[in-house]
């Protein structure tokens, strides 16, 4: 389903229906949410473009691994999420899939033409790892045994870090297949990345205030904390050179090269940005994608 421009991108009047970070991912109204896109010049992020809707979900932007496309959950009419592809170039927009079921958190797959997603299935709300093919319209179950899954992260091509929901949200890591997952941490935020150097994963640590950005081997399971984040904030980007980025109202802010402190990047307030959620930043660091209420 292809739209050639932004205007002509319209998904209509949104009624929401779930909340994929509860148990569940029942009943709860998607918060409204956009998805603006920013040029990076020395550290600093210039002036956004709106490339979502006006209205509904549009949330969990994800670089395709050559950087010319952005992915993301976009919220449809009927109050279901697909996922919508934005190609940076062309302004084209379209999505990915049209089904049933609603889809979150599009992640392309290494080494595959396909991004994986977390597909809440009918009837009975299960929540597992799947793949939609980028070429063809086909999806498939990767890890039929681990569920609910709330989030991911791959860390390489078969082994991918996962959120599972629970009375404690815990990172595992899983297998492509039916093995079953391994438990890592506990206590963690919705944020999951690797570390472009270092190849461990990274993800938000909650079991002290103020939460922090954790590191973990998940061969070794051997934990370090890399630095703290505001206060409640559990979203964060680290971009190719290492460098982390939150997102705190308006203000968009870098770590320092020590990763020892934080900086101001930019205030967004000018541009109508506030409520700064989930960041992306392209495999190139020259982009970065923002999440914020309109």
């Amino acid at each position: 389903m292809k739209v050639s421009a932004l205007s002509n991108y319209l998904f209509g009047s949104l009624i929401a229906v779930s909340f994929l970070s509860c148990p569940g991912a029942v009943a709860q109204g998607l918060p409204v949410t956009q998805v603006w896109l920013a040029e990076i010049e020395s550290g600093v992020p210039g002036e956004p473009r709106l490339i979502s809707a006006a209205s509904g979900y549009n949330n969990q932007p994800m670089f395709s691994a050559d950087g010319k496309e952005i992915f993301f959950t976009a919220e449809q009419v009927d109050g279901q999420t697909d996922i919508a592809r934005f190609n940076i170039d062309s302004d084209d927009l379209w999505l990915v899939n049209r089904s049933p079921e609603s889809e979150y958190s599009p992640t392309p797959i290494p080494g595959r033409n396909a991004v994986s997603v977390i597909r809440v299935e009918l009837p009975d709300q299960i929540q597992r790892l799947w793949s939609l093919s980028l070429s063809e319209d086909k999806a498939e179950l990767l890890i039929p045994n681990v569920e609910p899954v709330g989030y991911h992260s791959w860390i390489d091509q078969q082994s991918v870090a996962v959120f599972i929901l629970g009375d404690s949200f815990t990172l595992h890591r899983a297998t492509v297949g039916d093995q079953p997952s391994i438990q890592l941490a506990d206590h963690i935020g919705r944020t999951i990345r690797k570390h472009p150097k270092s190849g461990e994963t990274l993800f938000v640590s909650k079991i002290t205030e103020p939460w922090s950005i954790s590191s973990i081997d998940t061969v070794t399971g051997k934990q370090t904390k890399v630095m703290s984040l505001y206060p409640e904030t559990e979203d964060f980007e680290v971009d190719p050179s290492g460098q982390f980025w939150m997102g705190y109202g308006s203000k968009l802010y870098r770590s320092s090269n020590s990763n020892n402190r934080w900086e101001l990047a930019g205030d967004l307030r000018e541009f109508g940005i506030d409520n700064i959620t989930r960041l992306a930043v392209s495999p190139d660091g020259n982009r970065i994608a923002i999440v914020a209420s309109p």
